[in-house]
Order: structure tokens, then C-alpha cells, then sequence
């Protein structure tokens, strides 16, 4: 993809979480409005990436209750940034936290640290 210019680095991982459509938006044609559960592809200190067949909006936040690597856990909002669809079922979706206590995001750090250093 280039040089990439992000803050955070990505880390892979396989799990499932949960959504739920935080209500801000006066057009919600179309949308999921139910709990729904989304394949996560990988997470950063700044947000996530996940796969899903549902049909999302740019610009739409979401409730999420994450767990991650098995023990950690948090409840964070996060917002749909970016879409990509290369013809396969699931669409992947990047978003960022908007509410994530920094006490959520050292979490996530020194999972990348304990990666990092191969003592994992």
C-alpha cells in the first residue's frame, strides 16, 4: 500500500465483537439498528479494522464492548472511517476510538510491547 503514514502500528488479531448504532443521525435508511457482531481484523492505539456483511455508513459511530487477546477488556465508541470492498462478501471497515479511556489505549501498548519483544 505504499508509505503508509500512520501514527500507530497494527497488530493482527481474530476475534468477533459487538456493535451497537449509537442513534446521531437523522437518516437511518438502511441501516442495522440491532447488535450486531463484526470480525475483527486488527487493532492499533487509534482503532480498528473489521469485516462484516452488513452494510454500514461512513461517518456513523458505534458502542463496542472489545475483547482483546482473550483478557483485555474495554467499552469504547468508535467511528467508521473508511470502507473498502474488493468483491468479497464481507466488506472491511476501519474506524477510530472516539471515547477510549487511556487507561484502554496502555492496554493495547503494551500488548504491542510484550509483541514486540517475541514474549508473547
Amino acid at each position: 500500500m505504499g508509505n503508509e503514514k500512520r501514527k500507530s502500528k497494527r497488530m493482527k488479531i481474530d476475534v468477533s465483537i459487538k456493535l451497537n448504532l449509537i442513534k446521531n443521525t437523522k437518516d437511518l435508511s438502511g441501516l442495522n439498528t440491532d447488535e450486531m457482531v463484526v470480525d475483527l481484523v486488527n487493532v492499533s492505539e487509534d482503532g480498528i479494522a473489521f469485516k462484516t456483511s452488513e452494510e454500514l455508513k461512513l461517518n456513523t459511530f458505534y458502542d463496542t464492548h472489545m475483547v482483546l487477546w482473550g483478557k483485555e477488556e474495554f467499552d469504547t465508541v468508535i467511528e467508521i472511517v473508511r470502507m473498502e470492498n474488493t468483491g468479497e462478501p464481507k466488506t472491511l471497515y476501519g474506524c477510530r476510538f472516539i471515547g477510549i479511556r487511556p487507561s484502554d489505549k496502555l492496554k493495547i501498548t503494551i500488548h504491542e510491547l510484550v509483541e514486540e519483544s517475541g514474549l508473547n
